[in-house]
């Protein structure tokens, strides 16, 4: 047989590949990766372009909710009504969630009311759909909305700090780890209010508050923050842990505002508050001076040019309005002039420091006075109406009457006495001084004032006799008219922004008023020493100002009953005499007689305090002997100081000798006069 070849078998064909199921695989890889990249897209779209912008974009984002919802659900046959509710829900959820981001009061209020329009856009476009005129309503809702917020002063303003707040909210911590804090962290976002920024923190392990508040300093130099912008470190009111803390930032620039005087609320009695101006955020600001206990009582301080007279012309301008309120002014720095366009609706005025001795001794006599018309029923307060009125004191530069000197001693006692017991009785005062220190104020009435008011001044440490946590702010920085307000009871300051009053303001309240004017019970007026001749010694420059009664008042003789300090002290003193004479060279001392004779020959010209100690010790006395002297005389109104180591005649040279010499029986003698 022949040899068969070997051969190999055929193999089996391959099968036909299917390319539907590669074609959708590479279709599904392809949309997975496409889609993946829009994600990354999106989220960087968002995390970058978006959500750093959110607040310039919260107006147009709004308009853009409602189109997509009021759109989405016409599609969807949603019935308007549930629509209704859900956009409802959505602005009361909005609400609260930008008050918890501590958006503005009027920003959120803003972007509220939009919300409520585009939410009704949205409920219509749900019934009727979005086409139409519905269309055109929305683009022109979301072009003004959007315009309205982009463009407003406050608005940009607000956006901007909140772009610097999210750059601190990252710096503060470690610039707190920095200083030894390390571990300090926010526990939520800071919460603006107006131009205050609070930074809730946690401290770490070993770190207190006070740590904190020492460091304010430093801490302003790390974040870069203008020194006094950390206005306080207190402790977080939501918290009971003692490691929780509020860190309160406030721009330490203050820019005056524009205050206009026809916005004030008019009072119509002395129970309403009186309003004072806004504050740095244009809220309106009013102070009570009929409290509880009665009449309160303010302190103005700060340097010539602060407005602090203005402030003391705004309360007479409003309380012109009250009928309950009698107004005495005070006015030592102006001559009256400051409060000359209201004069008709003053009670009286006072320009020179003798005059204010009888104010504030009538006011301290007033006190229990008024306490006999006390009632049962009054519960030891008098009520106070149009007959029986309050009386507010306005006292325009008051160091040279409230000094810590001897010869302001009559005039502290008087003002103390009406501080201290005068609220009940219905005796408010108002004091304005410049530069207060502890000389300008008794140190017995600085206490008694429940108010202070702190303008611009020269030196931070002129604040410390009118704000608590003086080193904490700055006053030297205040502009004309803007004010630190400190109330008893509030532990910070506040600042207050006042308008102008000018002579036209003050002479048309007193036109106004001038029938409102209300007068001092007869009971109580009739008994005060020096309330009937009030108007006796007005300066003539005044007189033009005064209403008719006034110059009649200012015309007519004082009467017999008036005794003013004036011609007290211009008299010798009231001392009981006999008829029976003794010789005066037998009992008057020399050396009395040789001062007393330097006086005599220089009458109406000054004399020397070397002349007369040269007198004395021609007698054989020392120069101490003729000081006492020098100063005895003056306490009882004999002679006057007219400038450093001037004296002159206060009384008649011929009673001179008889009234030393009576003086010198009631004075102790200083050992080393001799016999």
């Amino acid at each position: 047989m022949p040899p068969q070849h070997d051969s190999a078998p055929a193999p089996f064909p391959a099968p036909a590949r299917d390319s539907v199921p590669v074609i959708l695989w590479g279709a599904a890889r392809t949309t997975v990766k496409v889609a993946v990249r829009a994600g990354r897209v999106a989220w960087w779209t968002w995390r970058r372009v978006l959500w750093p912008r959110r607040d310039q974009l919260a107006a147009p984002g709004l308009a853009l909710a409602a189109l997509t919802s009021g759109t989405t659900a016409h599609l969807a046959e949603v019935p308007w009504w549930a629509a209704g509710l859900v956009c409802g829900g959505c602005v009361a959820v909005l609400r609260r969630a930008w008050d918890r981001r501590g958006v503005a009061p009027e920003h959120a209020d803003t972007l509220t009311g939009a919300t409520v329009v585009f939410g009704a856009w949205a409920t219509a476009a749900t019934a009727w759909g979005p086409a139409g005129i519905l269309g055109q309503a929305w683009a022109g809702l979301a072009a003004v909305a959007t315009a309205a917020w982009l463009a407003h002063p406050a608005a940009r303003s607000w956006r901007g700090l909140r772009a610097r707040c999210r750059n601190w909210t990252a710096q503060l911590p470690a610039v707190l780890a920095g200083l030894g804090a390390a571990g300090a962290v926010l526990t939520s976002t800071p919460r603006l209010q107006g131009k205050r920024v609070d930074f809730p923190l946690r401290l770490p392990l070993g770190t207190t508050r006070e740590d904190v508040d020492r460091l304010r300093r430093k801490i302003e130099s790390g974040m870069g923050w203008p020194e006094g912008s950390i206005r306080e470190v207190r402790q977080d009111p939501g918290s009971t842990a003692s490691n929780r803390v509020i860190l309160t930032w406030q721009d330490g620039r203050v820019r005056a505002r524009a205050v206009r005087l026809d916005q004030a609320p008019i009072p119509a009695s002395v129970y309403d508050p009186i309003w004072q101006g806004v504050d740095d955020d244009g809220r309106d600001l009013f102070i009570e001076q009929y409290a509880t206990e009665g009449m309160t009582r303010g302190l103005y301080g700060g340097e010539p040019g602060s407005a602090k007279s203005n402030l003391l012309r705004l309360i007479a301008y409003l309380r012109a309005y009250c009928p309950d309120v009698l107004i005495w002014a005070v006015d030592l720095k102006n001559d009256g002039m400051t409060f000359a366009s209201i004069l008709p609706r003053l009670d009286r005025i006072a320009v020179n420091r003798a005059q204010v001795e009888e104010v504030f001794a009538d006011a301290a006599a007033l006190i229990p006075l008024r306490g006999r018309l006390l009632q049962p029923e009054d519960n030891q307060k008098l009520p106070l109406s149009p007959r029986r009125p309050a009386v507010l004191i306005l006292f325009d530069e008051f160091a040279t009457a409230w000094g810590k000197t001897t010869q302001n001693r009559a005039t502290v006692e008087s003002a103390k006495e009406v501080g201290a017991k005068g609220r009940a009785a219905g005796i408010g005062v108002e004091a304005a001084s410049q530069y207060l220190a502890q000389g300008s104020l008794h140190p017995d009435l600085r206490p008694l004032f429940t108010r202070r008011v702190a303008g611009r001044m020269q030196e931070r440490a002129d604040a410390q006799f009118l704000l608590k946590h003086w080193t904490r702010l700055d006053t030297t920085v205040l502009p004309t008219g803007v004010f630190y307000l400190q109330v008893s009871g509030e532990r910070h300051a506040r600042l207050l922004h006042t308008p102008e009053v000018t002579d036209k303001d003050l002479a048309r309240a007193a036109a106004e008023t001038e029938h409102l004017a209300p007068v001092l019970e007869p009971e109580t007026a009739q008994e005060l020493p020096f309330y009937a001749g009030r108007w006796a010694d007005l300066p003539e420059h005044l007189l033009p100002y005064c209403s008719p009664a006034q110059r009649e008042l200012a015309a007519a003789p004082p009467p017999a009953s008036a005794t003013t300090l004036r011609a007290v002290a211009a008299a010798p003193p009231h001392r009981t005499m006999v008829s029976e004479r003794i010789d005066s060279s037998a009992a008057v001392d020399p050396a009395l007689a040789a001062m007393c004779a330097v006086f005599v020959d220089a009458r109406d010209g000054d004399v020397r305090t070397g002349d007369v100690v040269a007198a004395a010790a021609a007698q054989g006395r020392s120069r101490t002997y003729a000081t006492d002297r020098l100063a005895a005389w003056r306490g009882e109104g004999l002679i006057r100081q007219t400038g450093r180591g001037l004296w002159a005649l206060a009384c008649p040279a011929e009673g001179l000798l008889e009234a030393a010499t009576a003086a010198e029986g009631g004075a102790g003698r200083r050992r080393g006069d001799g016999p």
